[in-house]
């Protein structure tokens, strides 16, 4: 099912409380400890570099800009008219 290259690792400071968790999971899953443990850092990995990919896609990305031209002045009718369907 999974092909992975065998070795031993220690790793210090793990939170218990996860570690019960993933445990129980890795058991009704079927799996040993080292493959979940390799599916939840694949998964950690996978989802970092998502994040990376869609840089700007986020709300929280977002950075505040001076916006100017001829609607300058009705931009907030604007925002309500696409967010809320407010027409004025």
């Amino acid at each position: 099912m999974f092909t992975y290259m065998t070795k031993l690792i220690t790793v210090r400071d793990v939170n218990q409380s996860l570690w019960r968790e993933l445990k129980v999971e890795a058991v009704k899953e079927g799996l040993t400890m080292g493959e979940a443990m390799n599916l939840a850092l694949e998964r950690w990995l996978h989802d970092k570099e998502t994040k990376k990919t869609k840089k700007g896609r986020s709300f929280w990305d977002l950075k505040p800009f001076k916006f100017e031209g001829k609607d300058a002045g009705i931009l907030s009718t604007k925002v309500d008219e696409v967010l809320y369907g407010w027409k004025t």
